[in-house]
């Protein structure tokens, strides 16, 4: 799959209730994910990841593999 149309895990699909710190730290890890293909992605990691381990995580979550979206729907939701 070409960068340009990259899909990525969905991970606002069921956890719309769940941890908002969690769902962080899983934006986390895509955002690293994602890296190879675009660079601005780093600084968005970074950030996603200072404000994870500000309440305890201490790295990217694990994301289990489900339903994905482009990564253009991902950074809207996010």
């Amino acid at each position: 799959v070409s960068c340009n149309r990259m899909n990525v895990t969905n991970i606002f699909a069921d956890d719309k209730r769940g941890n908002k710190m969690e769902i962080l730290c899983k934006a986390a890890t895509i955002a690293r994910e994602g890296q190879s293909c675009h660079r601005y992605l780093e600084g968005i990691y970074h950030n996603l990841l200072s404000l994870g381990t500000r309440v305890g995580h201490k790295k990217p979550c694990a994301v289990a593999a489900g339903s994905t979206t482009s990564l253009k729907n991902f950074l809207k939701e996010l």
